[in-house]
């Protein structure tokens, strides 16, 4: 190389390596200051005499490029910010040396994991999880398809599903890749005329078409006229006839109901989306409140797939045991659910369905035999008008295109943009034309052909992953990959076409666009995916049925009180979100959304109904928060018992952010010696006993104790339940007239915190925990930040955190502002 070009380059060079170089200076004066600080007060239980401990901090080197090193220089930091280190009893050192060193320590962990994100990003690339994968075909396609259950589980790290370092890729993915997408493109293609479903049958033709009914007219069940009339739950399924849903799509049911023999309360009535001949556990369900004074309209709109059926329930009638009992007793059965006529129209959607539009355009569909013909240069036979013989079975309907070739490069052309979230290059446009073209060659037909080429790109990298290319040096996201990592954040699929067509223009990260956009993205009913997959995950509400209450134990369970547990919580979080309300309602608040049901549950008078409605709880109530919602009371115990442990470890994960370390590698868990110890507290108090227990459960025990007093499906108690015992053990179960339980041991209320402060119940435990709003704000913005990037937080992460937690404290902690200032953050906003 000529010097006149190598000398520049040298100076280039050095001046390149002088941040390193003085980095590194700056790190090798810190290390030998640290050592001397440890020498003084560390090495008693960190040194050469300590065989125990893995952790030598007179040999720990200031290696932060590696990120085991740079984690056990993190928990340094937080042990001796905490206090925890030197324990104590131990001789502390110098406030301010300490203050010193620490500042130091976070000023060489911040510099070390800014320099590796600007030289790596925090997310290099992210696969889509299975429900976004399922979601992103449902909004490319316009089609309700469900394929993810044919896909693996997805691991999970910091709590959400959507971390890049552990969502990977196996052959097994692949295989399955092809086959979701293989059921998701021939789903959308219809292959029958469009159907015309519209049934209604009185309540005197549904006795005549259901024969079970002629078991319980007069019994359970009244005809008057063209109106029946139930008063039993369990035999009270009323199907439309015995109409189901032709083809995948949405439908309308209407019903003409009311409520007689309630006393003038409404009566909850339940819709079922079930299938024909299918179990009653997997069910989309509608709750409407049908009033007593009159007949009223009711009306609910269901996805619904082939010989799926709706069925109607008055859900607060009798079930059969207590029909049964009245009837040896001699009682009249009052309540009951009148029923005038059903029906059952759809589907609602257009034909040929979106869906089919958005693979094939306008194209049209006709009978397999006819294009046949047509390719054959015959004339096209006449079309089967009005004929309802299911010809299409042996004919089915296909897209027929009368240029293939150039409709391939049209509809590919039109498709791959949407698909791959971003404009698409000519070259990589070629690639999957040539996928069609090769095939046309083969002779397969045009439908087949553009499969092959769909179904190609959707298990691509372009469609599997998001790559999120950055179009400056400061790492920033360019607009297609911001407006990707916003639609995923906030609807768990693609962009929409507004969203693309302001990135199309460059528009998209100009911050007073972002916030109309978040503004407009969370009034859209795809918004409800943000409440089942973030609030589903960061409270657990996805766990909800891995239990089942022992209903030796806990009778008054039952499926009403089920259903209405998560859908309080998903309500409380959106009405967080909407009103902009402060995140300290997540601990505590003088509201909540409760029906009949749960207001039974948690003893609040005055709420009828089983529509969810927002509702002022009583100033005496232990409610308010999600922590005595009886989901997360469920979710957080196993169906007989309930945990202290379990349950604080939650609360330190989920609320504050503070979740408890694992015992050291080299130290076996331990069972200490519990003889003698007949309470829960009594057994935990023996732990607290144990050196190696005690860290951990100091920080444990306070939470868990403080929701001792809720069992385990949310219910209040002043003691524990036992499964049998002597008669004179039977009480009366509160809220629940009539119904009897076993008592047990009464429950110790109140603990003490880690700091000294001691709390009598759940009330002053959870002002406790209010007194500290940044803390509860910094954990709500860390779970918002990981869930929105896919990427757990990294040290220099705590920088922006720290703002986020200013810029909320200054807009009173409002959840969605808390929101708005995530999107417009460095983290969002960079790789």
């Amino acid at each position: 190389m000529p010097r006149v070009l190598l000398r520049p380059m040298i100076v280039a060079i050095a001046l390149a390596l002088l941040p390193a170089a003085g980095l590194a200076a700056e790190a090798d004066s810190f290390l030998a200051e640290f050592r001397k600080f440890a020498g003084q007060h560390c090495v008693g239980c960190h040194g050469p005499e300590v065989q125990t401990r893995k952790l030598r901090l007179d040999q720990l080197a200031l290696s932060l490029d590696d990120r085991d090193v740079a984690a056990t220089w993190v928990k340094v930091l937080t042990r001796m910010s905490k206090g925890d280190m030197p324990p104590k009893g131990k001789p502390r050192p110098p406030e301010q040396a300490a203050s010193d060193t620490l500042a130091k320590l976070r000023g060489q962990l911040h510099a070390a994991s800014l320099s590796r994100q600007q030289r790596e990003g925090r997310v290099v690339l992210r696969r889509l999880n299975r429900v976004e994968y399922e979601t992103t075909l449902r909004d490319l396609l316009a089609f309700p398809v469900e394929v993810k259950d044919l896909l693996p589980d997805d691991n999970s790290a910091a709590g959400f599903d959507k971390v890049s370092s552990v969502l990977d890729i196996s052959s097994a993915h692949l295989l399955r890749y092809q086959q979701a997408a293989e059921n998701a493109l021939r789903s959308a293609i219809p292959t029958r005329p469009q159907p015309d479903l519209k049934a209604r049958h009185t309540g005197k033709q549904i006795t005549e078409q259901i024969k079970s009914f002629s078991m319980i007219l007069g019994k359970s069940a009244k005809l008057d006229g063209d109106t029946l009339t139930l008063h039993q739950r369990t035999a009270g399924y009323i199907p439309c006839g015995s109409d189901t849903a032709p083809v995948p799509g949405r439908y309308r049911y209407r019903a003409m109901v009311q409520a007689v023999g309630t006393g003038g309360q409404p009566l909850p009535a339940l819709l079922n989306c079930r299938q024909q001949y299918g179990r009653d556990d997997e069910l989309d369900r509608v709750v409407r409140d049908v009033p007593a004074d009159k007949a009223v309209e009711i009306e609910a709109e269901f996805e619904m797939k082939p010989r799926d059926m709706i069925v109607l329930q008055g859900w607060t009638l009798p079930g059969e045991r207590e029909v049964q009992q009245a009837n040896r007793e001699g009682r009249k059965l009052e309540a009951g659910l009148a029923v005038q006529w059903v029906e059952l129209t759809g589907p609602l959607d257009s034909w040929p369905t979106p869906g089919y539009r958005s693979l094939f355009g306008n194209l049209p569909l006709k009978p397999r035999s006819h294009i046949k013909a047509l390719e054959a240069g015959r004339a096209e036979p006449p079309k089967p008008a009005n004929r309802n013989d299911g010809w299409w079975i042996y004919d089915p309907l296909e897209p027929y295109s009368a240029k293939p070739l150039e409709d391939a490069d049209r509809l590919m052309k039109s498709f791959l943009p949407r698909a791959f979230r971003r404009p698409v290059a000519d070259e990589l446009l070629g690639y999957y034309v040539k996928i069609v073209h090769a095939a046309l060659d083969k002779k397969l037909s045009f439908p087949e052909a553009m499969l092959q080429g769909y179904r190609a790109a959707l298990c691509s990298p372009h469609f599997l992953f998001l790559a999120e290319p950055v179009a400056e040096k400061d790492a920033a996201l360019d607009a297609h990959a911001v407006a990707s990592r916003l639609s995923y954040f906030l609807w768990s699929s693609m962009p929409d076409s507004e969203l693309l067509q302001l990135a199309d223009k460059g528009e998209l990260r100009k911050p007073a666009v972002l916030r109309a956009q978040v503004e407009r993205m969370s009034k859209d009913p795809k918004a409800g995916r943000l409440t089942a997959n973030f609030a589903g995950q960061w409270l657990d509400l996805r766990n909800i049925n891995a239990t089942s209450p022992d209903p030796q134990i806990y009778g008054e369970f039952d499926d009403f009180l089920f259903w209405s547990m998560p859908h309080e919580t998903e309500l409380f979080f959106e009405e967080i979100l909407r009103s902009d309300r402060p995140v300290t309602d997540f601990v505590h608040s003088d509201w909540s959304f409760l029906n009949q049901r749960l207001a039974k549950h948690y003893g609040i008078p005055g709420v009828s109904g089983g529509e969810l409605r927002k509702v002022n709880l009583p100033a005496e109530s232990h409610r308010g928060g999600v922590l005595t919602q009886a989901s997360i009371l469920k979710v957080t115990a196993d169906g007989t018992r309930t945990s202290p442990v379990l349950r604080g470890k939650w609360v330190l994960e989920r609320i504050l952010g503070q979740p408890p370390e694992p015992p050291p590698p080299d130290i076996p868990g331990i069972e200490p010696d519990i003889r003698g110890a007949v309470t829960i507290r009594q057994q935990l108090d023996k732990h607290r006993n144990t050196p190696a227990c005690n860290s951990c459960h100091q920080h444990i025990d306070p939470p868990g104790f403080a929701l001792e007093t809720f069992d385990a499906i949310g219910g209040w108690r002043d003691f524990y339940r036992a499964p049998r015992g002597p008669r004179e053990k039977l009480v009366d179960l509160a809220h629940y007239p009539g119904r009897k339980i076993y008592r047990g041991v009464d429950v110790e209320k109140g603990f003490t915190t880690p700091a000294g402060k001691a709390f009598r119940d759940i009330d002053e435990y959870k002002q406790l925990l209010l007194a500290d709003k940044d803390q509860l704000t910094r954990n709500v913005a860390e779970k918002l930040i990981v869930y929105a990037t896919g990427a757990d937080i990294q040290f220099a992460d705590r920088e922006v955190v720290e703002q986020l937690v200013k810029q909320s404290r200054d807009q009173k902690y409002g959840f969605r502002s808390l929101l708005h200032a995530v999107v417009q953050s460095r983290l969002f906003l960079c790789k």
